[in-house]
């Protein structure tokens, strides 16, 4: 028996909603798992292939994997160098350079800012005076070359390190971004070595050196706009901060790239932001309406991937657990509403462009 095809493209992303409107400022306008390399992913050998065309088959439906975007505001301040030769300073250039170049990379959308801003007229209280980035959003491999002449000219001469307009205006790009690509995914990097310090004792009455004024920024992008914050701490960052900031963020606890007698900064930095990459990269898939109406079991759920777009795809197993890094689970095993790829099959798929993915529904649950 043929099976019936049905096509419905589904968001693979961060689970984050299309912003409502991002008018609103978060800063007023006068006050802002480590990765592993997987290589190529094959499905388990005791997983045995589904037939599309088999007769337990009741349609097929195909998922795109849908782009991620990523704001990086990266830390510019003395305690970075303070030279450009300085330590800290080249490893985070080097790591930054690896974690780019990555394959495993690929597909994802950056954008570079720093901070802090070099004085001027602007108030120092002004997000919106960080929200343009240095380095415009564009798709890696693509903005690598510009993202590192952009690291190559830059200094760690900064005095200071105002989180809080420089948090609010990258949360404040992603935001007008997203609301022109629909569909598709957003968050903010924060890079730092240090605490908040300044820009000034008050901004629009609120003291922008308290963590949880800086919380609440990345608090109510991600709650409002779907819009999450990830916090990469370096040597002398102040730790419960950084977690502080990336808890209301919606992305647990900050990624710590502290170097260690076998580790160099540049190895810990490139392994932080590889973290980030995973989870920021996280492949969501709505389950198929049939099923979320019971006219189709969970239990009669498969994922396929045919790598290279190319037959023949390979049968992912279902693990609740997510132990081995591979396959796929539910989100709510009770009541679900997303298929989740597992992260070692995340990742293969994110870096294979042509990769197809489909939910076959109708034959018994491949289970791992």
């Amino acid at each position: 028996m043929s099976a019936r095809s049905l096509v419905v493209l589904a968001a693979l992303s961060l689970g984050c909603a299309v912003p409502k409107d991002s008018g609103e400022d978060l800063v007023s306008p006068d006050g802002g798992g480590i990765h592993a390399d997987v290589g190529s992913f094959d499905a388990p050998v005791d997983t045995p292939a589904i037939d599309p065309d088999a007769a337990c088959a009741k349609s097929t439906e195909t998922a795109t994997v849908t782009p991620a975007s990523l704001y990086v505001m990266f830390d510019k301040s003395s305690s970075m160098g303070p030279t450009v030769t300085s330590t800290k300073w080249v490893g985070a250039r080097k790591g930054m350079e690896a974690f780019v170049k990555d394959g495993s990379s690929t597909g994802l959308r950056v954008a570079l800012n720093f901070f802090p801003r070099p004085v001027d007229a602007t108030p120092v209280c002004e997000s919106a005076a960080y929200m343009a980035p240095r380095v415009p959003y564009d798709f890696l491999p693509a903005n690598a070359a510009p993202i590192l002449a952009a690291i190559d000219a830059e200094k760690p001469d900064g005095f200071g390190t105002p989180m809080y307009p420089a948090l609010g205006g990258a949360l404040r790009k992603a935001m007008d971004d997203l609301k022109t690509r629909p569909g598709e995914a957003g968050a903010v990097l924060l890079v730092t070595d240090g605490t908040p310090e300044g820009p000034a004792t008050s901004c629009a009455g609120v003291n922008p050196e308290d963590p949880a004024v800086i919380a609440a920024l990345a608090a109510k992008a991600v709650a409002e706009f779907g819009i999450k914050t990830f916090v990469v701490g370096l040597p002398g960052v102040n730790v419960g901060i950084a977690n502080q900031i990336a808890a209301a963020g919606g992305t647990t606890a900050a990624v710590l790239a502290i170097p260690t007698s076998t580790k160099p900064i540049e190895e810990s930095f490139r392994e932080a932001l590889a973290a980030v990459r995973g989870k920021a990269l996280s492949c969501d898939l709505a389950l198929p309406t049939s099923v979320i109406k019971g006219e189709v079991s969970f239990g009669l759920v498969n994922v396929l991937y045919s790598k290279g777009g190319a037959p023949p795809a390979q049968t992912l197993s279902q693990d609740p657990t997510c132990a081995s890094g591979e396959g796929w689970r539910y989100d709510d095993p009770s009541k679900p509403t997303k298929i989740l790829l597992c992260p070692k099959t995340c990742e293969a798929v994110r870096g294979d462009p042509k990769a197809k993915v489909e939910i076959l529904l109708g034959c018994k649950t491949a289970i791992k």
